[in-house]
């Protein structure tokens, strides 16, 4: 994403497109799910209300779910922030910015708390190091309502090599699984067009989920990631161990449906469709197409398999719609559960709209300009956060 920030102009104006547009041969025998223009009016109208501001380029924003009411917001340049009762509090929870190259897309890009941080208060963060790999390193608090985390207590669960010619599609979202297992997204190593064909290629971490197993001091295998032995390459070849699924651009946010376990993947495109793509637990090794195709449209047919089958994805839209999506969530929140209870809620930095999915479309139904995150917080309803700064609170009508 964070060149496709970059690249998507200042805070405030019109995205550009920096590897410019480039034009779709055909399209795929998959269903063709593409968003109007965005002209009806919406049935559910959502707006947000800032809460804070003065954050810098952040990141991500979610809650530790542990009955203190903390809303945690990740800074680019590498640090954790806390915002409880009001306000912001002026100590970082974490602060690792000298571990930390933020140029380009890189910097610290998410945070996932233990799904029991009550009792087990560790939590788990991606960011891209000091040579431009991106990391996943595990920290403990001294006990979860503790405000601030030992940079010492760090241990390097993954590392994940980038080509360090480019410095975009990082990918570093974390989410655990109703399973207690780790996911993770991976960038295609940045440059235009997937040029190292890492998206495909099952021999490299790039372009992928991950899924991992961290729980415990020690994830049972004697380390701080275990490879999940039900993984779709784990123990055979060809296929990394870690992968859970392939052919993924830079999903920029993905969530975790906490009902029934279902990832939400926002897939941010090249230069003609965005997309939101759907996985159930039990559809690990799927192929989600990049870059055989870009959404529903063949993007590089030089890349595409013979025999090879790709998901298609829920929802694609088009320039006239948005530039650069970022991935949100099905709703399980209980203050608006009436309009859109079980709706899959996301947004577009681009173009600023705000959307939730309703059938085969998705319906408009506000704005908030340059959104780089959404988050659940101890309830489940939803936050949001933009690159200039500011933390947001969803309301519907």
């Amino acid at each position: 994403m964070y060149t496709d920030i970059a690249r998507r102009g200042r805070a405030g104006s019109p995205a550009v497109r920096r590897f410019g547009r480039l034009a779709v041969a055909m399209l795929l025998a998959a269903p063709l799910l593409v968003v109007p223009s965005g002209s009806a009016s919406a049935a559910t109208s959502i707006t947000w209300q800032r809460r804070a501001a003065g954050f810098e380029q952040p990141t991500h924003v979610t809650s530790s779910r542990d009955g203190t009411g903390r809303i945690f917001v990740v800074e680019k340049a590498g640090r954790v922030r806390i915002y409880r009762g009001g306000k912001v509090l002026a100590t970082p929870f974490l602060d690792i910015r000298s571990r930390i190259k933020d140029d380009g897309e890189g910097g610290l890009l998410s945070i996932a708390f233990h799904p029991r941080y009550r009792t087990h208060p560790f939590f788990w963060v991606a960011y891209t190091t000091t040579a431009g790999d991106v990391r996943v390193a595990r920290f403990r608090a001294a006990s979860y309502r503790s405000n601030t985390a030992a940079v010492s207590s760090a241990r390097t669960v993954i590392t994940v090599p980038h080509p360090h010619e480019f410095s975009n599609h990082m990918g570093g979202q974390l989410a655990f699984g109703t399973d207690g297992l780790l996911f993770m997204s991976t960038g295609d190593g940045g440059g235009g067009g997937d040029p190292f064909d890492n998206a495909q290629r099952k021999n490299t971490l790039q372009g992928k989920i991950l899924r991992l197993k961290v729980l415990g001091a020690k994830a049972a295998c004697g380390k701080f990631a275990c490879v999940p032995k039900d993984n779709p390459f784990a123990g055979r070849k060809p296929g990394l161990g870690p992968i859970w699924a392939v052919g993924l651009r830079n999903a920029w946010r993905f969530s975790v449906d906490p009902v029934t376990g279902d990832l939400w993947i926002g897939d941010v495109g090249q230069g003609a469709q965005e997309e939101v793509d759907h996985l159930t637990p039990d559809q690990g090794g799927r192929n989600l197409g990049w870059s055989c195709r870009e959404g529903t449209a063949v993007f590089n047919s030089s890349r595409c398999r013979p025999g090879a089958r790709y998901h298609a994805p829920v929802w694609t839209y088009g320039r006239s719609f948005g530039q650069s999506i970022t991935g949100g969530f099905i709703y399980r929140g209980s203050r608006y559960k009436s309009q859109l209870g079980g709706r899959y809620i996301g947004g577009d930095f681009g173009s600023g709209k705000i959307f939730y999915g309703s059938g085969r479309s998705l319906v408009t139904a506000g704005s908030l300009p340059n959104v780089t995150s959404f988050g659940e917080g101890a309830t489940r309803e939803l936050w949001a956060v933009t690159i200039d700064g500011g933390l947001y609170s969803m309301s519907a009508s």
